[in-house]
């Protein structure tokens, strides 16, 4: 397990949960994005729950293991979802063109 400290608050959610929310706080920061997520979280009632964080370019967030009587709390559809939303805001890979430059006589290919 691992414990979030984020903002004025910390939360405890499984190593899984913590390690894509970072990852996404990340990249979100780096696309200069914002979003709301809703999180699979241990509530201090002991309870499972979920917490609603919002993530962003200011977002400084820390994540440390923290040692935790009852069992891992996994959530594998949730993880999939936030990793797919990391990829989608990238590193995009340029890719080659095939059509579109030919109108340009004075084009250097060597500075593409």
């Amino acid at each position: 397990m691992k414990r979030i400290h984020y903002a004025s608050g910390t939360l405890l959610t499984g190593d899984a949960i913590a390690d894509v929310l970072v990852k996404y706080a990340a990249a979100l920061a780096t696309n200069a994005a914002a979003a709301e997520v809703r999180a699979p979280a241990i509530l201090e009632s002991g309870e499972r729950g979920e917490v609603v964080m919002l993530l962003g370019p200011a977002s400084q967030i820390l994540a440390e293991s923290e040692h935790f009587e009852g069992d891992e709390l996994r959530d594998d559809q949730f993880v999939r979802a936030i990793d797919e939303k990391v990829t989608a805001l990238g590193p995009r890979r340029a890719t080659f063109v095939r059509s579109g430059t030919e109108g340009m006589d004075d084009l250097d290919v060597d500075l593409l």
